[in-house]
């Protein structure tokens, strides 16, 4: 790009690469001979301008390779690079490029470093900002991750497990149920539960400069199972047709929101699935029989054992149309059966035993039959007997001899 003119001597033009100092013998030549001088010529290169990150501020996480950063420069070639101070361990820096690269291994606050570009022509700068952060956490984790508490009973408390970088806070989402305490410098979980609450994930998560992690933890807070049930009026005997009084269980222990039997309670008696009263009218009559009722809530369930009776109505008014009866010995009487009022009778009995050749049904209360004696007026008590009862009526009996038959 340089030339030297001929006739003049002259150096001149605009010189398109780079030299080092060299030195040259000029010659200037006429008749009378030849002389010469030397020049010292160099040509530096354009220096260095516009040096440049992109981006300029590095955010970095600690133990994670980093994206290489390269610079960009207008101006000459550079042909070598400098960096102000040490970078932080585990990341390099290129002299011959100017290129960061590497794995951070320690965390950095934000430290701003000059770059400087040089080549034969000068030197220019720039300048790139590094954070290294802390690796986020990860693999956030409870032992247990479901709780099943229950209510006014302390828990035993739980304190997450989580790889990665040092946790900085944890935060928890929604609000624990009342009573219970979230560490924001641990995560811990601990307190003691005074209200029910369904079964319900949390979100807990773990913060720091590099990030966050999550984990879900499910808790449920149950009331405290009943105990203690009981029935005043157990065991309740009961007669066909007429009103029981209502009788509603006592319990201990949380409270209860539903309540069972087994087996069915007999016909016109009634369950309260809401509070455990029994009552109602019976329509049926049933012996002795044992039934469980059942009272739960969300912690549990506990039982009790009643027992029901429902008798018949006492029979009444036990009558026979025929008393007193005046018999003849020998000669067969007109059957005759008792009638009754109140519930049907199931057995009938006699006292004392009827003269010989009567008979009596115990399971009617009839009378007949042919008496073979004699036997004076004699009072008779005969009872009816049903589940809820007896009832009585006294009969008379007098039995003639047959009257004598005259012939000659």
């Amino acid at each position: 790009g340089l030339t030297l003119d001929a006739s003049t001597g002259e150096i001149s033009g605009t010189p398109t690469v780079v030299s080092s100092s060299a030195n040259y013998t000029v010659f200037a030549t006429n008749d009378g001979g030849t002389g010469n001088t030397t020049i010292t010529i160099e040509v530096i290169d354009i220096p260095p301008s516009s040096i440049s990150y992109n981006p300029s501020f590095l955010t970095l996480t600690k133990d994670s390779t980093m994206t290489a950063a390269t610079p960009t420069s207008s101006g000459g070639t550079v042909v070598s690079w400098t960096i102000s101070t040490t970078l932080p361990s585990g990341l390099v820096f290129d002299t011959s490029t100017g290129e960061i690269s590497g794995t951070p291994t320690v965390v950095s606050s934000a430290v701003t470093y000059t770059v400087t570009a040089i080549n034969s022509g000068g030197s220019a700068s720039g300048t790139v900002t590094i954070l290294i952060n802390d690796a986020p956490p990860s693999s956030i984790s409870y032992t247990p991750s479901s709780l099943t508490l229950t209510k006014d009973v302390s828990m035993s408390p739980v304190t997450p497990t989580s790889a990665g970088g040092a946790v900085d806070s944890w935060s928890i989402n929604p609000p624990l149920p009342a009573g219970l305490l979230f560490n924001i410098s641990t995560g811990e979980i601990l307190g003691t539960p005074t209200g029910i609450s369904a079964s319900t994930n949390y979100t807990v998560t773990a913060t720091n400069a590099g990030g966050s992690g999550t984990a879900i933890v499910t808790i449920e807070v149950n009331d405290v199972a009943p105990y203690g049930i009981a029935y005043s009026g157990t065991p309740y005997t009961l007669t066909k047709g007429s009103v029981m009084t209502a009788d509603t269980p006592t319990a201990n222990g949380g409270a209860v929101t539903s309540w069972a039997i087994s087996p069915s309670l007999p016909a016109g008696l009634s369950f309260s699935a809401s509070n455990g009263e029994i009552s109602g009218t019976p329509t049926e009559i049933i012996s002795s029989t044992s039934y469980t009722v059942t009272a739960s809530n969300s912690g549990g369930n506990a039982t009790t054992t009643i027992i029901i009776t429902v008798n018949d109505i006492t029979p009444s008014n036990v009558a026979y149309s025929g008393t007193p009866f005046t018999l003849t010995k020998g000669t067969a009487m007109t059957p005759n059966a008792p009638t009754s009022s109140g519930g049907a009778v199931v057995s009938w009995s006699i006292s004392p035993s009827l003269p010989s050749g009567l008979l009596f049904d115990t399971s009617t209360g009839e009378i007949s039959g042919t008496p073979t004696t004699v036997s004076s007026s004699t009072n008779y008590t005969v009872t009816a007997t049903n589940t809820g009862g007896t009832a009585s009526t006294i009969i008379n009996i007098l039995i003639n001899d047959a009257a004598p038959i005259i012939s000659y």
